[in-house]
């Protein structure tokens, strides 16, 4: 199986073929993980899926309807997760940003370019989207969904979720730094209200080989179809290749190699699991 795309400059089209084998029906979604620091006092281990974190929060933090309203639960369950992620991530000597909360008042924003405008939920739901600033310029992310946004060399994930008449929970995403192959400490996939967002690792090129060989090995808690992309590492709204790959709940191994000049094969790995699951990147090497 293959798939691929010229990149202009004289380099030739670059191939990609793919396999996979089932290591284990065992589905792990802890060992390994980022117990994150900033909750540890009660959240005893990591987790991958905000709606797992809620019957925590509300044990900790009940609503009274002053001091703690709703929103502030959706929020901070999303920032478990995601601060859970980002550990995991910086750990492999790269940086993760992220940011959750309302975007209306009080604001969400990660940098002085990168951050929601201050609508307020009503306004969104009418729009059908909400509008955020990035250092590649204005996007609309969909009401109720989330957008990648892969564009120079910015790399963002952003969604706009429990969208009420005033407050909203808005989500961003910003892989400062890329963690780079071998990977092989665990690194889970956030997922937040259902929506699972990508993760993005460095695939560097072989010396003097015309073939770039990867193995990468997930843990899903489900069967489902898991989407990769090879994106230029000059620009990462080119894209060099991509495929899809099966995989069962468990572990899996997928390994796949780019075929063409040295210089060619090198790429940004993109992983993107369906929505609605709880994935895991075990190591890629």
């Amino acid at each position: 199986m293959f798939r691929g795309r010229v990149l202009g400059e004289g380099i030739v089209k670059p191939r990609v073929e793919w396999e996979r084998r089932v290591i284990s029906e065992r589905v792990d979604l802890t060992s390994g993980l980022v117990v994150e620091k900033a909750f540890a006092e009660w959240v005893p281990k990591a987790y991958i899926r905000d709606e797992d974190v809620h019957p925590l929060v509300e044990a900790e933090a009940p609503v009274d309807g002053v001091e703690i309203v709703e929103w502030m639960h959706d929020c901070v369950a999303a920032s478990v997760v995601l601060f859970g992620v980002t550990e995991a991530y910086d750990r492999l000597g790269s940086r993760l940003l992220v940011q959750s909360g309302d975007p209306y008042i009080p604001g969400v924003n990660v940098s002085s370019d990168y951050k929601y405008k201050s609508w307020r939920g009503a306004t969104v739901s009418s729009r059908g989207y909400a509008e955020a600033i990035t250092p590649v310029g204005t996007v609309r992310v969909p009401a109720e969904g989330c957008l990648t946004v892969a564009s120079g060399k910015f790399l963002g994930w952003l969604a706009a979720l429990k969208i009420r008449v005033e407050q909203w929970k808005g989500v961003l995403m910003h892989w400062a730094e890329l963690a780079s192959k071998p990977i092989k400490e665990r690194v889970q996939h956030a997922n937040i209200d259902g929506l699972v967002a990508p993760q993005f690792f460095n695939i560097p090129a072989p010396l003097a080989l015309p073939v770039n060989r990867t193995t990468v090995v997930v843990t899903s808690d489900k069967p489902q179809t898991v989407s990769f992309k090879g994106r230029s590492p000059t620009d990462y709204g080119t894209v060099m290749f991509d495929f899809k790959q099966d995989i069962p709940s468990g572990e899996t191994s997928i390994v796949y190699r780019v075929i063409g000049l040295p210089r060619v094969t090198a790429h940004v790995l993109e992983i993107q699991p369906e929505h609605g699951t709880a994935t895991i990147v075990d190591s890629i090497t």
